[in-house]
């Protein structure tokens, strides 16, 4: 009897042996850690288990037999802790090696591998070991993969990945663009250089220049950094170059130049360097009239239509059915030197004769539909100023630039009205309308050094180099290339071509000719070839900012200047340049002959001087700037 007064005779409890633990200590052992504080009675209605009870969380481990034998490394600690206090009741002894490995902290059940699957005679299939899951042939095939090699595929191939974004991050991130400037068609804004073939250089030792002079010369052109060459009079005449103007044929090259297969050469020279050609088309007095054209007209795109490639416009232009019988001249010249030279435009000269002409609207509609979009068409100022008021429009909508002469001999009150007219007048207003394309010189002007000394040649050409347009340099002007030299009158019969004279190059390269061959024209009084670093300075600092050769602001189809004529009194001329979100600059001219300090707060605060001055990159106030005489400096202003 306990002293609950229960007896302790195991005959009363049912079961014929108990272990000792049991009947002295119900407890300390009987019970799981659950369990041992139940204060529970064991009813003795309560029937035992049998002897055969295994305890339901220990997994099936064969007879009892099998069970005495697998001791393994089980905690013995198990031994003395196997039963609860209802369940554990009338469990046999050996039961305890298996409910220790449940129990114990030390043992874990683990898939194991097919190797350690063991075939019995039944035929079912069982783990070598004493505890695990068995893996049968039913089990998912996953289970038999090669998971360590899996894992290191998929770490490597991750791996792969980023490395693969992290290089095509980089990659973008190094073909970006170092600017993000407005776009323009090539001709819009850009620098243009015009060359009088017989004067540029000389390669076969006649004494005049040649079109295989111009293609040595190929990378002079990219070094200035312009955007075409304008060759302004290549066609055969009765004596060429003395009367290059009587023009016998416009589908040919004069002999003293060379030939067709010369020019395409050329084109291709430039073409391979970004640099256009462009033709100077001199129909007058070469035809007396306009033909009629050879297209409908009517329904033909405008200059500004997209959507139509320059070859398809060739390619339409021949399957249009023809309007007139005998053709139209100047379209077939057109035709000739796109597909026979490839030609990137023409100016075309003396068109001024026809402003009257009732076909010159559509004429000039045909010629730009077989140039296409690609192509520039260029007309003169004059022509302008003479139509009637009815065409203005009309021709305008076709024409991509408009040639207009600046004079600035006349003084800084000449110019700026000038530019005033421009930037005010009707040629910059329209969206449609056509870029001016301004020239300090040409082959019909007296060369700009004429008039006035190598510095304000120098000065006048930066000023042009930062007006809204696009801007032509006569070759020569960029080093101040003066007249021939003749002052004994002996070429008095050549003196109205003497502002062609010979090209003047470095002493490091050859000359226009050789030294032992006289030159058709004298040879010229000087140049000044320091002068070119500064030009190429400025035409570089042109194509980079869109605030100098963008020619207007265009916002929701309005058009609204960004240039303005600051101040144009004592020889100083100021113009200031603009475009939203980009830097301003201000050129600075002093046209006059003495030093000059200006007092500019009002205008501006301060700057830094980009071209112009051998002080590049020097950070000037306004309250006392300083110009030297016939000098152009130009200012990037701080806002």
């Amino acid at each position: 009897m306990n002293h609950l007064q229960i007896s302790t005779d195991p005959t009363l409890l049912g079961a014929d042996l108990l272990p000792e633990s049991l009947t002295t200590s119900p407890s300390v052992s009987t019970f799981l850690p659950e369990e041992d504080a139940s204060t529970c009675l064991l009813l003795p209605e309560t029937p035992s288990p049998p002897l055969d009870f295994s305890h339901p969380l220990t997994p099936s481990m064969g007879n009892a037999a099998d069970n005495r034998g697998v001791t393994g490394d089980d905690d013995p600690a198990a031994e003395t802790s196997s039963s609860s206090g209802s369940s554990g009741i009338g469990m046999v002894g050996t039961v305890g090696a298996g409910t220790g490995n449940l129990f114990s902290h030390n043992t874990y059940q683990h898939l194991r591998k097919k190797s350690d699957v063991v075939k019995v005679p039944d035929g079912s299939m069982h783990h070598a070991a004493s505890l695990g899951i068995a893996v049968t042939k039913d089990m998912p095939g996953f289970v038999h993969w090669n998971w360590p090699l899996i894992r290191k595929c998929t770490f490597f191939g991750f791996l792969t990945v980023i490395v693969a974004m992290v290089g095509i991050v980089v990659a973008m991130i190094a073909t970006l663009p170092k600017s993000c400037n407005p776009p323009a068609a090539w001709y819009k804004g850009s620098v243009f250089y015009e060359v009088f073939p017989a004067s540029f250089q000389d390669t076969n030792d006649d004494g005049l220049g040649d079109i295989r002079g111009l293609i040595a010369r190929v990378e002079y052109f990219q070094t200035l950094g312009i955007a075409a060459v304008r060759l302004n009079s290549i066609f055969p005449s009765k004596h060429y170059p003395d009367h290059f103007q009587e023009v016998t044929s416009l589908v040919d090259v004069d002999g003293v130049l060379g030939k067709l297969e010369d020019v395409q050469k050329l084109t291709a020279a430039l073409h391979e360097r970004n640099i256009s050609l462009v033709l100077d088309l001199p129909i007058y007095p070469f035809l007396g009239r306009l033909s009629p054209p050879t297209l409908d007209v009517d329904h033909l795109p405008n200059r500004t239509d997209g959507g139509v490639t320059a070859s398809e416009f060739l390619r339409l232009s021949r399957s249009v059915t023809a309007g007139h019988p005998e053709g139209n001249v100047i379209s077939d010249v057109l035709r000739f030197w796109l597909t026979r030279a490839g030609v990137d435009g023409f100016y075309v000269k003396g068109l001024e004769h026809f402003a009257d002409d009732p076909l010159l609207v559509e004429n000039v509609k045909e010629w730009k539909y077989l140039l296409g979009p690609d192509r520039v068409l260029m007309v003169s100022q004059k022509l302008v100023e003479l139509l009637p008021e009815r065409s203005v429009r009309d021709v305008l909508s076709q024409v991509d630039l408009v040639d207009a002469y600046l004079d600035v001999a006349n003084g800084t009150d000449a110019i700026a009205k000038t530019l005033q007219e421009a930037i005010g007048g009707k040629l910059l207003r329209g969206v449609d309308h056509p870029w001016i394309h301004w020239s300090l010189g040409s082959v019909s002007e007296r060369r700009l050094s004429s008039g006035l000394s190598p510095n304000a040649t120098l000065a006048a050409t930066l000023l042009e180099l930062t007006l809204p347009g696009t801007v032509s340099i006569f070759y020569g002007d960029e080093i101040a290339l003066e007249e021939a030299h003749d002052p004994a009158d002996e070429h008095g019969d050549t003196r109205h071509l003497h502002h062609l004279a010979g090209m003047v190059w470095d002493s490091a390269q050859n000359q226009f000719t050789s030294r032992g061959t006289l030159p058709w024209l004298p040879r010229s009084a000087s140049a000044s070839l320091h002068h070119l670093d500064y030009v190429i300075e400025a035409i570089a600092l042109r194509r980079r900012s869109p605030s100098i050769y963008l020619n207007a602001v265009v916002k929701e189809q309005q058009v609204l200047p960004n240039a303005d004529v600051k101040s144009n009194q004592n020889d100083i001329l100021i113009v200031q340049r603009w475009y939203p979100r980009r830097n301003s600059f201000a050129a600075i001219a002093n046209l006059g002959p003495k030093r000059i300090s200006l007092d500019l707060t009002a205008m501006f605060y301060s700057g830094e001087i980009i071209a112009g001055s051998s002080l590049k990159h020097e950070r000037v106030y306004f309250d006392r700037f300083e110009i030297s005489p016939l000098e152009t400096i130009i200012v990037k202003l701080h806002k």
